[in-house]
């Protein structure tokens, strides 16, 4: 698998894009912390997210959004397929926080704050898509390359991807048994020791996601992959639960699809 690996500045832009390195790919796009809050709620309306949606040309209508539920469980959408019973598809998978899709106008549109966006792309069958990958949800890129296998014909070989921005294994501080359970899944590489003691719980050990789903992907044996070191919660310009709080955090929207 050829991994390459940037490091981008983040400033007061709204939104970051980047490039999957194939001919005919979709864009791959995550908003900043300057373009607002993108918290998805199929009851209300969130300006920001229009305000959003507008400053790129697309048309709500376009987009697909899933209310995440740190799950491993994936949509898929073939070409012409309609996708107007999404949250029920979601509901009988016992939840969803991937989006993966064969049909152009549709625009995959997920919400993050610390956990991973990652982004996937099969040039010859023309299929892309966006997962959601937090620590109870990675593992969701092995269900989603096996989906595009079974259900459009891909082969891993053919696969990019993209791991966006996400907190890191600097900032991602657990109690040793929940790093125990990731590494007896993920291997010894997808945990540290951490250097200090946080809060009232000795957290002696820290969660490295992009470890994590770079083991995944090198073992699905996908072609390329680009790894985007930016962590949330270091950067004062992108969303993160844990360096805000849970009562102000900012959800930045991820994308991917044909604008």
């Amino acid at each position: 698998m050829e991994i390459r690996t940037i490091s981008p500045e983040v400033d007061d832009r709204r939104y970051l894009e980047f490039d999957f390195g194939r001919r005919g790919a979709p864009s791959a796009i995550l908003s900043t912390l300057a373009a607002g809050n993108m918290k998805h709620d199929p009851s209300a309306v969130n300006l920001a997210r229009g305000r959003f949606f507008s400053g790129l040309g697309l048309e709500p209508s376009r987009i697909l959004s899933l209310q995440l539920r740190h799950t491993r469980g994936v949509i898929f959408q073939g070409k012409g397929e309609a996708m107007t019973d999404l949250h029920q598809k979601a509901d009988a998978l016992g939840g969803a926080d991937g989006l993966v899709v064969a049909e152009p106008d549709s625009i995959p549109a997920l919400t993050v704050a610390d956990c991973m966006p990652i982004w996937l792309f099969d040039p010859k069958n023309e299929v892309f898509g966006l997962l959601h990958s937090g620590w109870r949800g990675t593992g969701i890129l092995r269900e989603a390359v096996l989906g595009m296998v079974s259900r459009f014909g891909s082969a891993p070989g053919d696969i990019s991807a993209i791991l966006g921005p996400s907190i890191g294994a600097c900032c991602y501080t657990v109690p040793e048994e929940r790093a125990m359970t990731f590494a007896a899944e993920f291997g010894e590489t997808s945990i540290r020791a951490a250097s200090a003691e946080t809060g009232k719980d000795r957290a002696s050990f820290s969660i490295d996601l992009r470890a994590a789903n770079i083991r995944l992907a090198e073992n699905l044996g996908l072609g390329t992959l680009l790894d985007v070191k930016i962590c949330t919660s270091c950067s004062p310009n992108m969303g993160s639960f844990r360096r805000q709080g849970a009562q102000d955090f900012t959800r930045m929207l991820a994308l991917c699809g044909y604008f």
